[in-house]
């Protein structure tokens, strides 16, 4: 070996700092978190006022059609208007989420082709836009103004809250360091919880003193403010060049493309260590994992809502208060309990694994035959090359951790879900329900750490993809949640036993952590390959 080779180190030298260094900081990510709390205030906003709009615009179209009310009380306390506006806001909610499901597709091929910062942009002017036409739907109100919300909603196709919360979250993990993204996603969350938290509150607030049409016009207004805060304080962050030869083969999927994320949960081939391919469908675990964890934990604030109204005659102040409450802790949890927790599991997780080597290797070291006592058994030492010592090789960086321990905490965090849900059945008093509000959001993160363990399976120029997929299962896990647990909590109200819902719930969440149990990681030293790269996969 030549002296300049046998110099170098064993290990690579760290990277020197790259010109994204600036970039990459956490002023850059503070201002994200800023962006992140505007919007999703702005969305809040509207959420209490929009149902009483519906009640006002179903009550005065009903009135229109039949004679006038008399008698004392409200006219509009009747079972047919009831019905009407639970009609229509269901169809609203079906409406958001199918468009949803749409702009998730739709944003991340903007994010591909223009970069994240044009596709946030996208998701902040057209939801402005929908909200000058609700603003101008509440003005005429009646069944007028009702149509023009439902028929604005396709608006929600080209931007809405499914994407802004991909684009942030795509945003955020290109600014930091590999180590820190599980973390940073739970910010994330954490300052969505706290914008939504402050949205409830002020919303139904400014509604009462200044009018139903206020909070629309301040929510408005909120969104012209976060594109341009968009536009002059967040970075530019550009597009993955890809080759011309990619570009064409994507360019002639059409349609297939579009559902790409999706593919994300083929099975994977690895090479392991032992020189053995193996299939390995980790990804897939983790989506149906995921999947049940949000089927059993994402209709909780509305089951619990439902289960004070009807247990301890919860009215709507009351269920304001308590789910801006939860929504806080939450927020505060994940923003400032749920990153120190992560860095601190990795550690120890990390120093464990280190230990099991040490001891590993010290008994392997001790298993070895006795060393030859005649000279002539020893092997002949080949000749130094060179005098000169190898240069040290540079410390590992243990800020990274074993991000294995995020997994870890997915399963452990479904389990505090699972239990703490089932424990809200036994909830007896009105204060035992706020008691309940406090107590869940200490289980939160599983959502955050689900994206962080799918952008470390998936490969690192797929990681949108990765997110998209992930944020597509968390969306039709919600609606099929509100289909399923409301139908359980109704039948289950019908015979007198409301509480089983949460029991029903905590069962779910025990079959989503048995799911979990068999995902891992690919043993150390595995090698992804394509699947063309061999022709019959074993294991």
């Amino acid at each position: 070996m030549p002296v300049s080779e046998e110099s170098q180190p064993l290990l690579p030298e760290l990277a020197e700092p790259s010109e994204q260094d600036a970039v990459r900081s956490k002023y850059s990510v503070t201002k994200i978190y800023i962006c992140v709390c505007i919007i999703s205030l702005s969305i809040a906003f509207t959420w209490v006022p929009m149902i009483y709009v519906f009640h006002l615009m179903t009550c005065d179209e009903y009135y229109k059609h039949n004679p006038a009310f008399e008698g004392s009380g409200d006219r509009c306390n009747l079972s047919d208007i009831e019905a009407s506006t639970a009609r229509a806001v269901t169809l609203l909610g079906t409406t958001t989420t199918i468009f949803g499901v749409m702009n998730l597709f739709i944003t991340n091929i903007i994010m591909k082709k223009f970069g994240v910062k044009t596709a946030l942009i996208a998701q902040t002017v057209w939801p402005a836009l929908r909200l000058c036409c609700q603003i101008v739907a509440v003005t005429i109100g009646a069944g007028s103004g009702m149509a023009i919300i439902q028929a604005t909603q396709f608006i929600c196709m080209m931007g809405g809250p499914a994407g802004y919360l991909l684009v942030t979250n795509t945003y955020a993990t290109e600014m930091v360091e590999k180590y820190e993204r599980t973390a940073v996603l739970g910010i994330l969350s954490g300052c969505v919880m706290f914008g939504t938290a402050v949205g409830y509150l002020l919303g139904g607030l400014i509604g009462d003193i200044f009018g139903i049409r206020r909070p629309f016009e301040v929510a408005c207004i909120l969104m012209v403010v976060s594109t341009i805060y968009t536009i002059f304080f967040l970075p530019y962050i550009a597009p993955e060049q890809q080759p011309l030869v990619e570009l064409k083969k994507k360019a002639s999927q059409g349609l297939s493309a579009i559902f790409a994320p999706t593919k994300q949960f083929a099975p994977q081939l690895f090479q392991l260590p032992n020189g053995k391919v193996n299939k390995r469908y980790n990804v897939l675990l983790l989506g149906l994992g995921v999947f049940f964890g949000v089927l059993a934990t994402g209709f909780i604030p509305i089951l619990i809502q439902m289960y004070a109204t009807n247990a301890f005659d919860f009215g709507p102040t009351e269920n304001g208060y308590l789910m801006s409450f939860n929504s806080l802790i939450r927020g505060l949890f994940l923003i400032f309990a749920f990153p120190r927790i992560i860095s601190w599991g990795r550690k120890r997780h990390a120093e464990a694994s280190m230990l099991v080597e040490e001891r590993v290797n010290s008994e392997g070291a001790a298993s070895v035959p006795t060393l030859p006592t005649s000279p002539e058994d020893f092997e002949a030492m080949p000749a130094l090359q060179s005098e000169q010592e190898p240069t040290a090789a540079p410390k590992i960086d243990i800020r990274e951790g074993d991000v294995t321990f995020d997994l870890l905490f997915l399963k452990c965090s479904l389990v505090a879900d699972g239990l703490l849900t089932g424990s809200a059945a036994f909830s007896r008093q009105g204060w035992h329900i706020y008691l309940a509000a406090f107590m869940l959001p200490l289980a939160s993160g599983s959502s955050s750490a689900a994206k962080g363990v799918m952008m470390e399976m998936c490969p690192a120029s797929q990681r949108a993809d990765a997110l998209s997929a992930m944020t597509l299962v968390e969306m039709i896990a919600t609606l099929s949640t509100m289909s399923v647990f409301g139908l359980v909590f109704s039948v289950l109200a019908e015979i007198g036993k409301p509480h089983l819902v949460f029991i029903c719930n905590a069962g779910v969440a025990v079959l989503a952590v048995c799911i979990l149990a068999f995902a891992s990681f690919p043993p150390k030293g595995s090698k992804r390959i394509q699947s063309s790269d061999v022709d019959s996969p074993s294991g």
